[in-house]
């Protein structure tokens, strides 16, 4: 059901009603609406209850005509994200950091100087400006992984059943299952321009932090020593165990578990959905590394920075907090210090309704 506003036609029936002494629950019941809707209309526009006659009763319905038209056309609060104020330079910037409106909204609450703007209100004020080159800019800085379907671009099937000494994901310990320790990590690939160059990814299941393994080429030795370089930078207790397609690039997966004490799981062929973190994950990445790019242009400190730019976003699974808050050591990253810096040109007088 869509509510309708009231129609002069209705007033004027409204009015001539109480001159003849109608009660506004009969007027209403006749009308087909709520009491609540007449009794509202009623008292906004100066009617006085329990007068009967139509001049002491204080209700016109030319009058309140004239009302109701005055505050449609102008709204009762001004638009607090609109282009060019200062609030809007803060959304702007929150873009260009790779957060979507809703990790945007959840953010700003999180400052000092809480702000109140619905992820609505943004992509409303976004979709709203006027076509133009400076439109087309600003909405390339939103996310268009699901714009439109898009048949998937042929691919190399690099999974091989004959890797040796696979351990498969039945075999993985339930603890890993159960999420509730950092340590667990899901790992895969994505593959460039050509399927010519690839990149590493590892995603830690319980805090979702992120690492990019820069790479050669995918031979499996390869694959062994960039891993093993990557996961030896945190501490033993967060590198447990990780679960992998059947790729032949993980082959020496043996050599890996030697050097980093990491056990690796394989999921079963075609099952996508038993590596889901990494799947997701993998989709985030791709904001930064579009299909069709060329991954081998991307240096090791090129991809610690995106996976940087990952892993301060607040993410709704995790109740609104970065996976750098929960994956690294207490007090090593300060989130509202971080995301300050993106609005220190927001005065509190802008924060205001």
């Amino acid at each position: 059901m869509s509510y309708q506003h009231l129609e002069y036609t209705e007033r004027a029936l409204i009015q001539t009603q109480l001159s003849l002494g109608i009660r506004p629950s009969l007027i209403a019941a006749g009308l087909g609406r709520s009491r609540s809707t007449i009794m509202r209309e009623l008292h906004r526009n100066g009617w006085a209850p329990g007068l009967k006659k139509l001049l002491a009763s204080g209700y016109l319905a030319p009058k309140a005509e004239r009302r109701a038209r005055r505050l449609r056309s102008s709204p009762p609060v001004g638009r607090r994200l609109q282009p060019g104020n200062a609030l809007w330079m803060v959304v702007l910037d929150h873009l260009r950091q790779g957060l979507s409106p809703t990790q945007i909204k959840r953010t700003l609450a999180r400052m000092p100087e809480p702000v109140r703007l619905s992820h609505e209100t943004i992509y409303t004020s976004l979709y709203a400006m006027p076509r133009g080159e400076l439109r087309s800019v600003v909405l390339d800085l939103l996310r268009h992984g699901h714009k439109a379907r898009r048949s998937r671009s042929a691919k190399k099937d690099r999974r091989n059943l004959a890797i040796p000494n696979m351990t498969l994901i039945d075999q993985r310990p339930v603890e890993v299952a159960m999420r509730l320790i950092p340590g667990y990590w899901e790992g895969d690939l994505i593959i460039g321009k050509g399927n010519r160059s690839q990149v590493g990814t590892l995603v830690e299941r319980t805090t979702l932090f992120v690492a990019l393994v820069q790479l050669d080429n995918a031979k499996a030795a390869t694959t062994a020593q960039a891993f093993t370089k990557i996961l030896n930078r945190f501490e033993s207790q967060k590198r447990r165990s990780m679960t992998y397609d059947q790729g032949t690039e993980m082959a020496h997966h043996e050599t890996l578990t030697e050097l980093t004490g990491v056990d690796v799981y394989f999921a079963h062929p075609h099952a996508p959905w038993e590596r889901g973190i990494s799947e997701n994950t993998n989709g985030l990445i791709r904001q930064y590394l579009p299909r069709g790019t060329d991954l081998s242009a991307f240096s090791q400190d090129q991809l610690d920075e995106i996976a940087w730019k990952l892993n301060v976003r607040i993410r709704k699974s995790l109740g609104w907090k970065a996976p750098a808050e929960l994956f690294l050591p207490e007090g090593t990253f300060d989130f509202v210090k971080y995301w300050s810096q993106f609005s220190s040109n927001l005065s509190p007088v802008a924060l205001q309704p």
